[in-house]
């Protein structure tokens, strides 16, 4: 199954690539918060990201960039500018729910479509970024550890990336982060589990995806979940091969 059978579309962007002088389109909240960046590396990162997911979801929708009105929500707190990414758009009624997620050089975009899905969070990183020492009993669950004492030792970091990137994403869509333990959700299959409250009991999906021109040296997953049952999210990746992604 693809994203867009799932009524999601994503892209893979190059942050060098986006002209930050269309910064003018962001809402105030979102100036606000770039503005808080000492690093100009990071505040352009930001921003590119921000411009990056409008761009995308403009090209979806036939809205102007600048005519999306931000509404990012935080479940932990009152602040503006972050959280759950969400839309107002003229050209439909209620939110349109978005993920993003940077990583070196590089970010991935989303977009839900489909107004039955609740939660989406989509994440990227490098596939050595969970390489190190404390990683299993810091991310991972009794189960995940299992299937990582099968994983040839040269495979690990990738297995170990690959879980992290999963874990990340549906946190993201939960609206928790890290908040919320990772270690307290495996997964390892093709649903999360572990999770309590509402969403636990919602129909989840969670795919590895490969976004067109994303390089191979990053991996990514997408999570998304939805109150209402429909058949096209009811399918995932299985468990991971000992082997490794």
């Amino acid at each position: 199954m693809t994203p867009a059978d799932q009524g999601l579309s994503l892209a893979a962007v190059r942050l060098s690539g986006v002209d930050l002088g269309l910064a003018h389109v962001l809402g105030e909240a979102e100036l606000a918060r770039a503005s808080t960046f000492r690093s100009p590396a990071l505040r352009e990162a930001f921003l590119a990201g921000r411009i990056a997911l409008r761009l995308h979801i403009s090209a979806l929708t036939g809205d102007s960039p600048g005519s999306l009105e931000a509404d990012y929500f935080c479940p932990t707190c009152s602040g503006q500018g972050h959280g759950i990414p969400r839309y107002r758009l003229p050209s439909r009624p209620g939110l349109l729910r978005a993920s993003l997620s940077r990583s070196g050089s590089w970010c991935v975009v989303a977009a839900a479509l489909d107004d039955r899905i609740a939660g989406i969070g989509v994440d990227i990183e490098d596939r050595s970024a969970a390489d190190f020492d404390g990683f299993p009993s810091l991310a991972m669950t009794a189960n995940e550890r299992g299937q990582l004492e099968k994983v040839p030792p040269a495979l690990k970091p990738r297995f170990q990336t690959r879980l992290w990137v999963r874990k990340e994403a549906v946190l993201k869509a939960l609206g928790t982060g890290l908040a919320k333990a990772p270690s307290l959700v495996d997964v390892s299959g093709s649903t999360p589990s572990g999770l309590t409250g509402p969403p636990g009991q919602a129909l989840w999906s969670l795919e590895d995806v490969s976004p067109a021109g994303l390089p191979g040296d990053f991996a990514a997953s997408i999570a998304t979940f939805s109150e209402i049952p429909h058949a096209s999210s009811t399918t995932g990746y299985g468990h991971l091969p000992a082997g490794g992604p």
